[in-house]
């Protein structure tokens, strides 16, 4: 109990968590589920999915593209905490190559 933090405590620090950069995180963490429902709708019709599953992916891509910019303009801003922006941008940037990835292996 003696090192309890008190909520009401002196923040001298001006930094503040940007709404981009939780944007982008929540953007980042939505394209996720996205993808694995998908991948799990295809799996349960052993890889037939049919073409609505396709157009969802490449919705997915362009969303994480949506969000990584996001995450990138948050940098942008001055005295923030960069947890949420960073989170955006891996999430992002992950889910962008592994959409890329399964797009060329489609052609």
């Amino acid at each position: 109990m003696l090192f309890k933090r008190n909520k009401k405590t002196i923040h001298f620090s001006g930094r503040r968590h940007t709404k981009t950069g939780i944007a982008a995180t929540i953007i980042g963490v939505a394209v996720i589920a996205g993808f694995l429902t998908i991948s799990m709708i295809s799996g349960l019709n052993k890889g037939n999915g049919s073409f609505i599953l396709g157009l969802i992916g490449l919705f997915l891509f362009f969303v994480a593209i949506l969000g990584f910019v996001l995450a990138y303009k948050a940098f942008k801003k001055k005295d923030i905490f960069y947890r949420f922006p960073i989170i955006g941008v891996v999430l992002n940037g992950l889910m962008i190559i592994v959409l890329f990835v399964i797009y060329l292996m489609g052609l």
